[in-house]
């Protein structure tokens, strides 16, 4: 008798508290950001926005720096973590590997930047941190973005052609791709934004060679990509706008393919150099361009 009261006891107890104090509702969605690693050897801060909750799955979007660079340089750079906190998007900036020369990079393409031939699956090192988070937290599978700065933008291309699957949008500022087409084997449209400056004195507007390597011109990765996503219709020219902190006025021009399943647009930023000074609404134009462009 005394066991069956104990337990009547408890199970009135636990009711009570679950009334008063919605425990399980305050586990489901972040009053606070809050930060978590992955990545094994290669570990990666993970950024969870206050306000996420696992009963809605969250964009994700990473963000990969240039040659040289670390993540730390890119959260900086890009303007990119800010807004994603702001718009409930979950956001990674890692690292890349260290090469011979002590630099961080991505192993892209055959021109940028694996300069000293390292093995590294730099592709399939980004689609096992997508899987990870996607196992801690709630990710929704067709709002997974990528964001590349030079050599990342070089990757991010390289992603897209290697994983199409799991990507539903890409963004490159100031980067290439492999001269060959042949090289990206992918049939699956992405959506693509490619962001460049006429003025790049390292990855030239219209093309180039790095190491007697070459690279595609703006228009030459446009094209790809259009070849890619099945786009027939010509560009559709829109309004300028700033996101350049010392260049004066509106000097960025958006040029959009609508193709059958995705969008390929381009953003030339007249007399940008390749590393501008970006301002904040940078970031934001980024990342709500990525939000209206998930996977079909």
């Amino acid at each position: 008798m005394k066991r069956i009261r104990f337990w009547i006891f408890i199970a009135i107890n636990i009711a009570i508290v679950g009334a008063i104090c919605p425990v399980a509702v305050q586990a489901q969605t972040t009053s606070q950001p809050y930060t978590f690693f992955i990545g094994g050897s290669r570990q990666v801060a993970v950024n969870i926005p206050a306000g996420y909750s696992k009963k809605a799955p969250a964009p994700l979007l990473i963000d990969l720096h240039g040659y040289m660079g670390s993540s730390m340089s890119e959260r900086t750079f890009s303007r990119l973590q800010a807004a994603a906190a702001k718009r409930l998007v979950i956001y990674a900036a890692p690292d890349g590997t260290v090469d011979a020369n002590g630099d961080k990079f991505w192993n892209a393409s055959t021109t940028c930047c694996n300069f000293y031939h390292s093995k590294v699956d730099d592709a399939a090192f980004i689609n096992s941190l997508i899987k990870e988070i996607s196992s801690k937290v709630s990710v929704d599978p067709k709002r997974v973005f990528i964001f590349g700065h030079s050599n990342g933008a070089f990757m991010a291309y390289k992603f897209a052609c290697t994983y199409p699957k799991s990507v539903a949008a890409i963004a490159g500022l100031a980067g290439a791709m492999d001269i060959n087409p042949a090289v990206c084997k992918s049939k699956i449209p992405v959506n693509v934004l490619a962001i460049h400056g006429t003025s790049d004195e390292v990855i030239n507007f219209n093309g180039g060679f790095m190491y007697k390597n070459p690279y595609t011109s703006v228009q030459q990765t446009i094209g790809q990509w259009l070849a890619i996503d099945k786009c027939r219709t010509p560009a559709v020219m829109g309004k300028p706008f700033d996101i350049v902190v010392d260049i004066e006025g509106a000097e960025t021009t958006p040029s959009v393919y609508n193709c059958p399943l995705s969008t390929v647009e381009l953003w030339t930023v007249a007399d940008g150099l390749h590393r501008p000074v970006l301002d904040w609404s940078f970031g934001n134009r980024v990342i709500d361009w990525f939000l209206a462009h998930p996977k079909k």
